[in-house]
């Protein structure tokens, strides 16, 4: 389905398609555009999910874990200076460090980090890899869980084995029934259809208020972890890089957030929240909400970042309201010489059930 329009002189030029699907925590469809049962890779979405076992396992006890600590474990991170100590202080509390990391090198996603880099003569380390913080919580979650860290990033290694079992219990799934594939960090990634993202974002933030309709009561703890760190620190989930941390922001812990990779993205919706957004929901009592959407052509910024906020708007969100996400909203097209010659639109409607 057409989800957001390019135009050059108010002429349509081109366009970017995908889906999209509204759940909430009892795994009802609420809404949907395009196709939700498409099946794609959620890839750095899955890292709120990824992050679960090192708390299941008592990590935070075990490593004295601050919210920032376990923000960064789920992050896409730019590579800031931030961010970088961050990921050093976790491998340090595990008596790993930078080498220890399977994850590889990049130049941050953050430009003036990338600037910062290249103007001191070295090479970028892991630690500025973007999953450098979840490949940081892996290492310390071989430790907790007793098994050998030399290659956690193997599909048959037990982590790994833990990662994919526990995003299929939200999921609603059996871990069989998850593809996996490779992450660009070189984990296992996992391919869910968009029906079955929404209702794990749903169900994760349900899991996290307790006595919510959908809530799986053993992941209470660890999960209520994981969705206060994302909130309460999302400089750490992105950084200046990502409309993540700025999205959030606006929310202030009603909206949890978390981008991947080829256009996909997530969010999840506090019951509280959720409960005073369009009627045409049609929600429960005290559910939450989750949101999955996918840009079929892996578009990150000017096919995706329109689309998630009129996805948001069309959910009753007054998107409007919040100045710090206009820029994000609105996508001027200018040439080399900076005129103006067109714009990208997120033109669609949700049906909803």
């Amino acid at each position: 389905m057409r989800l957001a329009n390019v135009y050059r002189g108010g002429h349509l030029e081109s366009c970017h398609r995908g889906s999209i699907a509204v759940v909430d925590s009892l795994g009802r469809l609420l809404a949907f555009a395009g196709d939700p049962a498409f099946v794609t890779c959620v890839r750095s979405a899955a890292k709120p999910f990824q992050a679960l076992p090192l708390l299941e396992y008592g990590g935070e006890e075990e490593y004295d874990l601050t919210g920032e600590e376990i923000a960064i474990t789920c992050a896409s991170h730019g590579g800031e200076a931030v961010h970088v100590a961050t990921a050093a202080a976790l491998l340090r509390k595990g008596d790993f460090d930078e080498e220890d990391l399977l994850c590889g090198a990049h130049v941050p996603y953050d430009e003036k980090a990338a600037a910062d880099v290249r103007s001191s003569g070295e090479p970028p380390s892991p630690l500025h890899n973007n999953c450098s913080g979840k490949h940081a919580g892996m290492l310390l979650a071989t430790k907790v869980m007793d098994v050998a860290s030399g290659n956690y990033i193997d599909p048959q290694h037990p982590l790994q084995g833990a990662m994919r079992s526990t995003i299929a219990d939200f999921a609603g799934l059996d871990a069989q029934q998850i593809p996996i594939a490779v992450d660009g960090c070189g984990v296992p990634a996992f391919f869910l259809s968009l029906h079955r993202a929404a209702y794990a974002y749903a169900h994760l933030m349900a899991s996290s208020e307790g006595d919510v309709p959908g809530a799986l009561d053993r992941y209470e703890n660890s999960a209520g972890h994981v969705v206060e760190a994302m909130t309460a620190f999302p400089y750490f989930v992105a950084g200046a890089w990502s409309m993540t941390t700025p999205l959030m922001e606006a929310y202030g812990g009603a909206l949890l957030a978390k981008e991947g990779a080829e256009g996909f993205y997530a969010m999840a919706v506090a019951p509280n929240f959720a409960s005073t957004l369009t009627s045409r929901l049609k929600l429960a009592d005290d559910c939450a909400i989750g949101i999955a959407l996918k840009i079929d052509d892996g578009s990150m910024t000017r096919g995706r970042n329109p689309v998630i906020l009129k996805t948001l708007e069309i959910l009753g969100f007054d998107v409007a309201a919040k100045p710090e996400l206009q820029r994000y909203r609105e996508w001027p097209l200018r040439n080399v010489a900076g005129t103006l010659v067109g714009d990208v639109r997120a033109e669609f409607e949700l049906e909803f059930v």
